[in-house]
């Protein structure tokens, strides 16, 4: 039995895939070695008179007719085989699509304001997939406030325009989607990416310039393995426009002082301990110049302006009234 399969792409020749001879030996053809098929093939006998061919894991190559061709055999009276019979079965068409295409891409929010030096919060959803076995690249693209034109539609998005701000693969490497992005992710890097579940990734930008605002959507790739376990594209898709603006802030005395370090503690920190230090110095000063004037006192006796009780001598048989005479500390 010799099983043949004209391919869909128009081979002149049918080709070989496979042969079971009289004594149940198989025999692969080159079609079989060329696309690698003889780890997908599975001949069975189901019957004498039943063969059956299956295709393990098929793939769009495979596509084509197939159709089998029998020859009977005999021996004759000396014991060798010859052949009695050949003919061939009808052609069964065969078909592989590949899975239906039903990859669809949201994001979170359509327009976002923001303060500067805040966070940029970006989400990117995938309700839908085509296979339950895919795996997905994405891609974050912006067109900045300058490349956009006034009259350009909001709702376009101009590829030629776009710049790249984050790119995962399928393989879950970092940069290795389809695009290479501006700033490369890293410790040092404002770009936080997360993905919360299999369908729901976010990026956030941290501390937010005004030179970020603009128009993001977020790029979906779905990749599949083939049976030859090499991965191929399957679909692609966008998000919707998500429109950021940055509230540039303005220079006052505060955010200056606060941005600074040096100076946040130069006029915060630093004044209170010198102020403290001259407090307890006067304060020291006052209290060892009263202690001294207090020891003064204690050294001259009485105070100068009390005066002591005047003496006065008298005598009845003088007709003169007595002399006073006063002076400070005594009475003569």
């Amino acid at each position: 039995m010799l099983w043949y399969v004209r391919r869909a792409t128009g081979a002149e020749a049918d080709e070989l895939l496979l042969r079971i001879e009289r004594s149940g030996a198989f025999e692969y053809g080159a079609y079989a070695d060329e696309e690698r098929l003889r780890r997908r093939v599975q001949a069975e006998r189901m019957s004498p008179q039943l063969y059956a061919l299956t295709l393990n894991r098929a793939e769009s190559s495979d596509s084509g007719t197939y159709y089998c061709l029998v020859e009977e055999w005999l021996t004759d009276p000396d014991g060798a085989w010859y052949r009695l019979a050949r003919d061939s079965s009808g052609f069964t068409q065969v078909l592989v699509r590949q899975p239906e295409v039903r990859l669809q891409v949201e994001e979170s929010e359509s327009n976002i304001t923001v303060s500067q030096s805040s966070s940029i919060r970006l989400g990117c959803s995938i309700p839908s997939q085509s296979s339950r076995d895919s795996r997905f690249s994405v891609s974050w693209y912006v067109e900045r406030s300058s490349m956009l034109s006034e009259e350009e539609d909001q709702g376009d998005v101009d590829e030629g325009n776009r710049a790249c701000v984050f790119s995962i693969g399928h393989d879950a490497v970092f940069g290795n989607g389809n695009c290479s992005p501006i700033e490369e992710a890293g410790p040092n890097s404002r770009l936080q990416f997360e993905r919360t579940t299999s369908d729901l990734y976010s990026l956030t930008i941290q501390g937010a310039r005004p030179a970020d605002a603009g128009r993001y959507y977020c790029h979906v790739e779905e990749w599949l393995l083939n049976p030859r376990n090499a991965w191929y594209r399957l679909a692609t898709n966008n998000s919707d426009v998500t429109i950021v603006n940055v509230i540039q802030q303005v220079s006052t005395l505060q955010s200056v002082v606060c941005s600074n370090d040096s100076l946040f503690y130069f006029v915060f920190f630093y004044p209170f301990p010198i102020f403290g230090i001259l407090i307890i110095a006067v304060l020291l000063v006052r209290y060892k110049s009263h202690r001294h004037s207090k020891s003064q006192e204690s050294k001259n006796g009485a105070p100068l302006l009390w005066i002591k009780e005047p003496h006065l001598s008298y005598s009845p048989t003088c007709l003169d009234p007595p002399v006073l005479s006063l002076h400070p500390g005594s009475v003569d």
